[in-house]
């Protein structure tokens, strides 16, 4: 619980910051349990609606260790990281998340966290 407290506090943060520069992202914190289709399954549908993706360990630019899987079409992205170890990781993700995506929407719970372009993205992956 504590770690939804402390992502909603940045994110709202970033939020905040970015709707005074004219800025279009959201952020959606999810308080309901959920459960997410595996990291295989998402790039796996991702690759069949022609996405560019990439799977790892860690999103090493923010120094975190985690499954990601990153893909990208065109001006179409999603970004998600399975596994958050830390609110200290969850805060640095959504840092890199804010800093690296000049338009995003983003989703939080626990141990997940994934920035995306476009609903269609999230449906594409199987993430709605």
């Amino acid at each position: 619980m504590r770690a939804k407290g402390i992502c909603i506090a940045v994110m709202m943060l970033a939020m905040s910051a970015l709707t005074g520069c004219g800025g279009q992202s959201t952020v959606k914190i999810v308080e309901e349990e959920r459960t997410y289709p595996e990291p295989d399954e998402v790039a796996s549908s991702l690759e069949d609606a022609g996405f560019t993706v990439e799977k790892s360990e860690s999103i090493a630019e923010a120094g975190v260790e985690a499954t990601r899987v990153k893909a990208v079409k065109d001006d179409e992205y999603l970004d998600v990281c399975y596994n958050v170890a830390s609110s200290d990781d969850m805060d640095k993700i959504v840092e890199y998340y804010t800093g690296n995506y000049k338009k995003y929407n983003l989703v939080s719970d626990d141990e997940v966290v994934y920035c995306y372009s476009s609903e269609s993205v999230v449906e594409s992956a199987g993430l709605d």
